[in-house]
């Protein structure tokens, strides 16, 4: 069995890993179903992309994701709203819908 090793950018490696994840995929096995792929076709031999729908989805649940991070740090940082229970909680969050 052979080994392939290569090395590329976090940002790159990480980018790539969300998207194939979405498509139930992982590197490994992205790869593999890659070079399939190159030996039947003789060549690369397809296009396997999100749908916009998709991109538009996971671009905003990563959205969604900053901004949960970034107010959970402010939050940290200046300290919140202490609640009793997490009932306590519920309701008070409730009062901004209203």
């Amino acid at each position: 069995m052979g080994i392939v090793r290569t090395t590329v950018d976090d940002k790159l490696f990480n980018s790539a890993s969300d998207i194939l994840s979405a498509l139930g995929l992982d590197m490994n096995g992205a790869v593999r179903v890659f070079l399939q792929g190159v030996v039947l076709h003789n060549g690369i031999p397809f296009e396997l992309r999100l749908s916009d729908e998709q991109a538009r989805s996971m671009h905003l649940r990563k959205q969604t994701n900053r901004q949960a991070t970034q107010e959970a740090r402010e939050i940290a940082r200046n300290g919140g709203p202490l609640h009793a229970d997490v009932q306590a909680m519920l309701a008070e969050m409730g009062k901004d819908d209203a």
